[in-house]
């Protein structure tokens, strides 16, 4: 069970559970007190568990994190470093948490009447208005959480919080920021993206790391999708190779509603990203992509579920690694088809290249279908590069190197391409060939 870092993370939580926002919220510390309870019940996931069998979490619970206990001050340099990692050209709206804590002088709280979009920090709601955000607060987290779902629900201390109202269409992104920064920081952000009936917005929630220093991130998002909502929702992670993250994102999609996840793994020393959508009303479509780029030691683990609930819903999913190095990669998809949901047409695919013969990915897609009139598919690869089209390149007066980057970020950017912000579309392919430069 991990017995020591289960107690080590409970006196952690019992230093800050006086600190913690809406503590005269009756649902709220019921809530709380359900993720406690989980936690002990069941302590931190290990192999023998299945959802974790092929990734070990020895990398969080061996060493202690801690959390920072309070903000880091938000100087002029401490605002030029992170500016220095946002996206050239990137215009967006953006809250900004400096090691899970919320950065006033950096952020744009607050509303926006012409765009319709409200940003603010989630302790700043629960203060002024909870009745806001009742109903979304551990609405579609697992019921039965693993263990760090189970502490974020206990010990969250901030988070963002996006209220999108009826008909809103903000003009920039909507940017969630986490920024880790001290030694050995332990942050919990849980964030709550509401989206009225008929709305259109872009939401970027980016992780990344001031310095080499050792951190672990552990992090909840919560998405409800209104009739007709439309909402295009990056998860952008970008940390240095010391980083850990668990990372949770859990949507539910209401009648004719579009929710487009697009998730990039960049960086980290240890990433597991979990993400759940159910397709509640009918006419409901979401599209789930994501490429991650792993090398040297870096462990990448990517969960998804999609529910389909209700009939006529479609989903999409494509996953595309490349790994180098030791690198080991995870991927486990999970499509229901519930029984009555019929004139549901689901895919998954999960495409790697493995360029080092030390590489591995471990692929599990699942199909578990209770409805007779439907059009699913699943399918995971593994391979090395063409060599007919690394021939042909090079037939060219391509260099051999040369060719193997330009195949590799071929293969990659079939799901990078489809990021529609062109200033954060470039960054990231940047980003991805420097780091699948040889």
């Amino acid at each position: 069970m991990t017995a020591g870092a289960v107690e080590h993370y409970l006196a952690q939580h019992r230093k800050i559970a006086g600190a913690l926002p809406g503590r005269g919220l009756g649902w709220l510390q019921e809530r709380r007190r359900a993720g406690l309870a989980r936690l002990k019940e069941v302590g931190f996931p290990t192999q023998r568990d299945e959802d974790w069998k092929y990734t070990s979490t020895r990398p969080l619970t061996a060493k202690p994190f801690r959390d920072v206990g309070a903000p880091a001050a938000a100087d002029e340099t401490l605002a030029k470093k992170i500016r220095a990692l946002s996206p050239e050209g990137l215009r967006s709206r953006q809250l900004v948490f400096i090691d899970g804590l919320f950065a006033p002088q950096l952020s744009d709280a607050g509303a926006d009447t012409k765009g319709g979009a409200t940003l603010m920090p989630l302790a700043r709601v629960l203060e002024e208005r909870p009745e806001s955000v009742e109903h979304a607060f551990g609405a579609l987290a697992p019921r039965k959480p693993h263990g760090f779902t189970a502490l974020n629900c206990a010990g969250a201390r901030d988070g963002a919080v996006v209220l999108l109202e009826k008909d809103a269409a903000p003009e920039e992104p909507l940017e969630l920021l986490f920024v880790t920064s001290a030694e050995d920081a332990f942050a919990q952000p849980r964030n709550l993206i509401l989206a009225a009936p008929g709305c259109k917005a872009s939401v970027i929630e980016r992780h990344v790391s001031l310095g080499e220093h050792a951190s672990f991130t552990n992090s909840a998002s919560e998405i409800l999708l209104g009739e007709s909502a439309n909402v295009d929702y990056h998860l952008v992670q970008t940390q240095r190779d010391s980083a850990r993250h668990v990372c949770g994102i859990w949507a539910r999609q209401e009648r004719g509603s579009r929710l487009r996840c697009i998730s990039a793994t960049l960086g980290g020393a240890f990433v597991r990203n979990d993400l759940g959508v159910e397709l509640a009303g009918e006419d409901a479509h979401c599209d789930m992509l994501g490429f991650y780029a792993a090398t040297g030691a870096q462990h990448v683990d990517n969960h998804t579920a999609v529910l389909h609930s209700a009939p006529h819903c479609g989903s999409r999913e494509v996953y595309k690694g490349v790994l180098d190095g030791r690198a080991r990669a995870v991927f486990h998809g999970r499509i229901t088809v519930a029984p009555g949901a019929q004139k549901t047409a689901a895919e998954q695919s999960n495409q790697n290249l493995l360029l080092s013969r030390h590489a591995e990915i471990d692929c599990k897609p699942q199909l578990e279908i209770y409805a007779d009139d439907v059009r699913c598919s699943h399918g995971a690869t593994a391979g090395q590069l063409d060599e007919a089209a690394l021939f042909y390149l090079r037939s060219r007066g391509i260099g051999e190197a040369r060719a193997r980057e330009l195949l590799t970020f071929a293969f990659v950017n079939e799901v990078a391409g489809e990021i529609q912000i062109a200033a954060l579309k470039g960054a990231l392919e940047s980003l991805l060939a420097r780091r699948l430069a040889r």
